[in-house]
């Protein structure tokens, strides 16, 4: 029987989606698949069928079919996880993708580093619904932040959409003048269906996240609040980064800024900070990619 040839999967799973990438040893990219959500923390069991699904698409795509039915391929992959820092959680993924040979788990906040610069060391903070800093230098890693909404994540769209229903709650209350932000923000919720008063409360992270635009176009009309709303923000995402950086070991890493909400929050950064950031050369897919061939380097070793 002829001994299999190895081929490398590298996957990006988040909140709402899974990319998947294989690829040869040397790098070149043979197909890419897409799928659903694979947050191992808060559902193990889906990312895996997502995982799965992508990976069967990408193989699809790639055109390997007959030969994965025939056991041609030793599977080596790795991958950046929503979730992979939750204890119990990257042991039990690797179990249910049983179908891969090696299965390297990391955070994706790791992976979306490690492609920011390259699959070099650096740091990133990612701005998102949520906030989270990370540095990599060597084998040694940094994490700030990310510790979900709504203990955590400050700088997030979930927390400045908090912040504009909380304003728009004290209008009603009579706490504070009427405001354009709040009258939008009411708006919205009710030609959603939704009653602004009771709107709040048990709302999602995501849920939240989507008074953000409304708060980014109050702003660029100059209201006052808003403008407020997204200053509080930038000011706590500077704090992340600056605490990122900290000490010798992280110092003098190269910073670069991910997520939707980098171009809204970036302008109101010190001119200290947006010195130090640098435009991220790829993506979190791109990082795990980088990461499985490193796999694959040390298993060469």
């Amino acid at each position: 029987m002829c001994e299999a040839r190895t081929l490398l999967v590298a996957i990006d799973g988040g909140a709402t989606k899974t990319l998947l990438r294989i690829v040869t040893p040397d790098g070149d990219v043979l197909g890419e698949g897409r799928s659903g959500p694979a947050n191992i923390a808060t559902d193990t069991e889906q990312a895996a069928r997502s995982i799965r699904a992508a990976f069967d698409q990408a193989i699809f795509t790639a055109e390997l079919t007959e030969d994965v039915w025939r056991g041609a391929f030793t599977w080596v992959a790795a991958a950046g996880l929503a979730g992979a820092e939750v204890a119990g959680c990257s042991d039990r993924i690797r179990d249910l993708c049983e179908f891969l040979t090696v299965f390297d788990v990391r955070t994706d906040a790791y992976t979306s580093c490690l492609g920011a610069h390259g699959g070099r060391d650096g740091a990133i903070v990612a701005i998102g619904t949520g906030s989270v800093g990370f540095a990599i230098r060597g084998e040694q890693t940094h994490r700030v932040g990310g510790w979900g909404f709504p203990q955590g994540d400050e700088g997030g769209g979930a927390h400045i959409g908090l912040k504009a229903l909380r304003h728009m709650l004290w209008v009603a209350d009579g706490r504070t003048a009427e405001t354009e932000l709040a009258r939008d923000v009411c708006r919205y919720i009710r030609d959603a269906g939704g009653d602004p008063l009771t709107w709040g409360i048990g709302a999602s992270a995501t849920k939240f996240a989507l008074l953000t635009p409304i708060v980014t176009n109050a702003a660029q009309k100059e209201c006052k609040i808003a403008l407020g709303i997204l200053d509080y923000a930038a000011s706590n995402i500077e704090v992340i980064a600056n605490t990122l950086l900290q000490g010798e070991d992280f110092s003098s890493l190269k910073l670069a800024f991910l997520g939707g909400l980098s171009p809204v929050l970036m302008p109101r950064l010190s001119k200290t900070l947006s010195d130090r950031i640098v435009f991220p050369e790829g993506s979190s897919l791109d990082g795990a990619t980088a990461l499985v061939r490193k796999v694959m380097e040390h298993r060469r070793a």
